[in-house]
């Protein structure tokens, strides 16, 4: 996973009020198309996936979401943070008939299809730490945002 892209410009703080967890994928996808790593056919994949297999996880508090798709719809592998200042309601990985309030989004862009656990693995381990989250939360600059979570996601 050495390989994988994720820097200041792959961090979005979103502070719009009244956004669908379908707006929050589509503008973190349209960065990571603007950027090459994906194919035009990444954000409406990450749509439908999401519509079958939620991934939202419930921390019971601070709550992330992780949108990944088919790597065929990826160019290059990457990471796009999407910073929430108003939490979406998003339907859980675990109880998909269930949503939670998400405030951070890390959505995947990856190459090689058994990478999404690994890094499934490392945003559970950012997420479980509540006081990390919140700073990154608390954060209004991409670089200071990127600065907090890259100890932790790369």
């Amino acid at each position: 996973m050495a390989d994988l892209s994720f820097d200041s410009s792959l961090v979005v703080r979103i502070d719009e009020e009244g956004l669908t967890c379908e707006d929050v994928e589509r503008r973190l996808a349209a960065v990571l198309e603007e950027q090459g790593y994906v194919k035009d056919t990444y954000a409406q994949a990450i749509v439908d996936r999401e519509a079958n297999f939620p991934t939202a996880l419930d921390m019971s508090g601070l709550n992330v979401a992780i949108p990944h798709c088919d790597v065929a719809n990826v160019n290059k592998a990457a990471m796009c943070m999407g910073v929430l200042a108003h939490p979406v309601d998003w339907y859980k990985m675990d109880e998909p008939e269930e949503t939670c309030k998400v405030s951070v989004v890390c959505m995947l862009a990856l190459t090689e299809a058994h990478a999404h656990l690994e890094m499934l693995q490392k945003v559970i381990g950012f997420v479980q730490d509540q006081e990390l989250v919140g700073k990154v939360i608390a954060a209004t600059d991409p670089e200071e945002i990127f600065s907090l979570a890259s100890g932790l996601l790369v």
